[in-house]
């Protein structure tokens, strides 16, 4: 019993006529007869009484209706809802951003993508970059809002296995505790005088914490007292009870409640990072991440250097 022959019958039971039915299917009423007789034939069953006024299912017939009526609403939803697979506006979106991204420019591509795909799942991972980098190669990440300190060299090393999408460049400055003397300005070697806190530094993906270790090591004659965080929330806890300092994305580190901090520009050196999209190259990717990779870079970019 094929799926259209159980969507036929329900059709004639409803209209009570082949003819009704025909004309509701957009079919001529022979082709339905023979259907519905090669139905009763494959089934060994009479479906249908035919009465002065039309026709009625017979008791094989009504449990077919009621059981082909669900069946065929279903099938429909089903279809419908692969459709919106297609159109990307269902499924699910596995997002790989750092804190000072969640906090900053990501809202208002989620807002613009909420617009266009209201019923897609989005989940928000806060993964190291490593991490990163293995769920896109084995289809547990889907997307993933990174930074680099070399988009050349984190391009290079990871040519074989990610797309990489340069969407601008973030100032970085100084995180200080909220003490109120603190110069206008801090170099780097006047940051090495006291503990720093740092993410990782990595070597598939180099970031924040690579930036630190090479320009301490190229304006500072001093060892730095470098103390590793992998929580943006948490450099910003200790450098405001005065443990340490940082450096951080500007925009990020003035509006956090609790934490207070005083900020400082960067007078010499490196004082950026570049804001890269990031999405596997060896699989397929669903129409509801392309649409979000697309409404990311029309939401994001061209940024200006200095804005968050």
């Amino acid at each position: 019993m094929e799926l259209r022959q159980m969507r036929y019958f329900v059709e004639i039971v409803r209209h009570g006529s082949l003819s009704a039915a025909a004309k509701a299917l957009h079919m001529s009423q022979p082709p339905l007869s023979t259907t519905l007789a090669a139905l009763e034939s494959e089934l060994g069953v009479k479906l249908l009484e035919r009465t002065g006024r039309g026709v009625i299912p017979t008791e094989a017939g009504q449990l077919l209706m009621e059981r082909g009526e669900q069946i065929v609403r279903e099938s429909d939803q089903l279809a419908a809802e692969l459709k919106r697979h297609g159109m990307g506006v269902l499924g699910s979106l596995r997002l790989v951003a750092y804190m000072p991204y969640v906090q900053t420019v990501l809202p208002r591509v989620l807002a613009a993508y909420r617009r266009v795909a209201p019923s897609v799942d989005i989940q928000i991972l806060d993964l190291r970059p490593e991490e990163a980098l293995a769920g896109l190669e084995h289809g547990t990440v889907d997307v993933a809002l990174m930074t680099t300190s070399n988009h050349d060299l984190s391009a290079q090393l990871n040519r074989s296995s990610v797309n990489m999408h340069r969407l601008g460049e973030v100032e970085l400055v100084a995180v200080l505790p909220p003490r109120g003397t603190w110069p206008k300005v801090l170099s780097w070697s006047a940051l090495a005088h006291h503990p720093i806190f740092a993410p990782p530094a990595t070597s598939r993906f180099p970031g924040l914490g690579n930036l630190v270790l090479s320009e301490l090591a190229q304006h500072s004659d001093r060892r730095p007292d470098i103390r590793t965080v992998n929580q943006h929330q948490a450099v910003l806890a200790q450098v405001s009870a005065g443990i340490g300092v940082a450096v951080s994305v500007h925009e990020a580190t003035g509006t956090n409640v609790g934490c207070p901090v005083e900020i400082r520009p960067l007078s010499q050196g490196q004082r950026t990072l570049t804001l890269e999209l990031v999405w596997p190259k060896q699989r397929e990717l669903p129409e509801a991440v392309t649409r979000f990779l697309t409404l990311a870079r029309e939401e994001l970019a061209p940024r200006a250097r200095g804005r968050s």
